[in-house]
């Protein structure tokens, strides 16, 4: 269950100094292009799936936002069982169950979701269920930002925590052990996101593909 995560601040600007905590971190063109929008826009509701996290909130707070937390790896390592996972089948009844858990908004009411690469390291039917339910969760013109691997990389790898240093940076760092991964190639990201309006990648340096997705 997503836990809602907000407290008073003050709008700002997004701000351009990287702390020197944040040695290291990578410039994220796509997450600037998130930013930009939640400035312009006020009161804005954001998912993260990557699990509650201070800066991430600190960050949202500062612009009078409302950040809903989630770890969903986690939550999905909990709810189905290591059978469901390596099988990659997964009775639609349990689908919708856990959905129903997770991602228990009102239809239309949330206004961005950072997945972060998480889509790449579920199964394949779980994958699709949850853009459809972001679908329909996700107002009209909100925004999903997601990471995806080399399609040609390994077939393990671990999934990154991702924590925001400032309106265009992010630090990235793996977390736990090395999990499946799912292939995604350019057109195999458009097919699953073939319901909504755009899906714009970003070039990036170190070949992860930065994903902004509008609904």
């Amino acid at each position: 269950m997503f836990e809602r995560l907000t407290h008073t601040a003050s709008k700002s600007s997004a701000g351009n100094h990287t702390p020197e905590y944040a040695l290291g971190a990578r410039r994220s063109y796509a997450f600037e292009t998130i930013t930009r929008r939640l400035v312009e826009q006020p009161c804005q509701h954001v998912l993260d799936f990557g699990g509650l996290n201070q800066p991430n909130l600190d960050f949202f707070s500062k612009f009078g936002h409302r950040l809903y937390s989630e770890d969903l790896l986690r939550s999905i390592d909990t709810f189905f069982t290591p059978d469901e996972i390596d099988r990659r089948q997964i009775e639609p009844s349990r689908l919708e169950q856990f959905l129903d858990e997770s991602l228990d908004f009102p239809d239309q009411s949330t206004d961005a979701a950072l997945c972060w690469d998480v889509l790449q390291f579920v199964p394949p039917v779980l994958c699709g269920a949850i853009v459809e339910r972001l679908f329909r969760i996700l107002a009209p013109d909100a925004y999903i930002l997601a990471y995806f691997h080399p399609e040609t990389g390994p077939q393990k790898t671990c999934a990154h925590l991702c924590r925001i240093v400032d309106g265009k940076t992010l630090m990235m760092r793996p977390r736990g052990a090395q999990r499946m991964i799912q292939p995604f190639n350019n057109r195999a990201i458009e097919r699953i996101f073939q319901r909504f309006r755009t899906v714009k990648f970003f070039l990036t340096r170190d070949h992860l593909r930065e994903v902004i997705v509008q609904r």
